[in-house]
């Protein structure tokens, strides 16, 4: 029904209200007068997702610091690790040159030795080229020949002596050209005996240093070191005094008695619980067991090296080896022990072993054949 209808049927009743915009707008249309722009659904969610995003981008820096945190250590563990491997290598590297270096030195002072034996070779080689000129050569005087070969046989056994360290063979081969000699009627001959006699002589009453009894006894020291008692060793010293045995007393007839022999039975027990030793050596008493086992492997090795000294004709090594030895008996052991008494009792008779003697040097025979023109030394 239309407004003017309404109007003609009720003249008393109120006009209609207006409209509202919002109808009106929807009735006329968008030329109908101005309509507010709708409401954007969602903004609220997208603030929401803003905030999350900021959020996320936040969290993903954390992790980002994290982990660059993270390498940094590692970093800084690998460089540490690399120096560490680098002070190694370059440890390393110094004790193998400090080796390489000893062993070329000793490398060099075998070649040395072999050196002197190869140039006293060649003079055994040389000289028995001269003996077997000596007998070839057939124009020489029967004299002149005797003396000369006398000479290069004395030279030979003067050499064998001075490398084995031993009289013997050259007793020997003066002795049989002693006998030689005075077999010849000749002036010259008569001369070079008469040397060769005071060589004898003085040989015989030089003392030689007999290395193999030393050596042997060596090897006793080394096998008696085990059974020796170190000064701080935790059992009683040997040798160390005791308290004296209680001595036989009559049996007790009263309580007194009894009582008196009870206190003394007790003080004599109460005494031997106590050991008072005199140590001339303080710090001998701070070795531990292991170091007892260091010191007695120590004093074997000593008497190992003195031992190649001795036997190398070593003089000046194998005196400072024994001195060691003796020191160390002195003053690590149990000076009361037996075993010990024993052991610098055999340390000082191959102490005084001397190396030093040439008993075989500056022979008169050779001097005199030298003189004579027949050989030399």
């Amino acid at each position: 029904m239309s407004e003017s209808n309404v109007s003609d049927e009720n003249p008393s009743a109120p006009p209609p209200a207006a409209p509202a915009p919002a109808a009106a707008a929807v009735a006329g249309g968008p030329a109908g007068g101005y309509a507010p722009p709708p409401a954007v659904p969602g903004a609220g969610g997208a603030s929401r997702g803003t905030t999350g995003l900021w959020l996320a981008v936040l969290g993903l820096l954390v992790l980002v610091g994290l982990v660059a945190w993270w390498l940094n250590q590692r970093l800084y563990s690998t460089q540490a690790e690399i120096a560490q491997r680098l002070q190694q290598a370059q440890t390393h590297s110094i004790e193998a040159r400090t080796i390489a270096t000893q062993n070329v030195q000793a490398t060099r002072d075998l070649a040395a030795k072999i050196a002197v034996l190869q140039s006293r070779e060649q003079d055994l080689a040389a000289q028995r080229t001269a003996l077997q000129q000596l007998v070839q050569d057939l124009a020489k005087t029967r004299d002149n020949a005797f003396l000369g070969q006398t000479s290069e046989l004395i030279a030979l056994a003067q050499q064998q002596a001075e490398l084995t360290g031993t009289l013997q063979p050259l007793i020997v081969t003066l002795q049989s050209s002693l006998q030689r000699l005075q077999r010849v009627d000749s002036p010259r001959a008569a001369l070079v005996a008469h040397a060769v006699q005071s060589d004898l002589a003085r040989l015989k009453a030089a003392v030689v240093p007999d290395v193999p009894v030393a050596a042997q006894r060596l090897d006793q020291l080394a096998a008696m070191i085990d059974q020796l008692q170190v000064l701080g060793s935790a059992a009683p010293l040997e040798g160390a005094s005791a308290p004296a045995p209680a001595a036989s007393r009559p049996e007790a007839k009263g309580w007194r008695d009894w009582l008196r022999r009870l206190g003394s039975d007790a003080w004599r027990q109460a005494r031997g619980l106590v050991t008072v030793t005199r140590v001339d050596q303080p710090e001998a008493l701070l070795a531990s067991p292991k170091q007892d086992e260091y010191l007695r492997a120590n004093l074997k090795l000593r008497v190992l090296n003195a031992r190649l000294d001795l036997l190398s004709r070593n003089a000046f090594g194998f005196k400072v080896d024994m001195q060691d030895i003796e020191r160390v008996l002195r003053t690590q052991f149990n000076p009361r022990q037996a075993r010990t008494q024993m052991a610098r009792a055999l340390a000082a008779q191959i102490a005084q072993v001397d190396l030093t003697a040439q008993p075989a040097a500056n022979l008169q025979s050779l001097l005199v054949l030298a003189n004579l023109g027949l050989g030399g030394d």
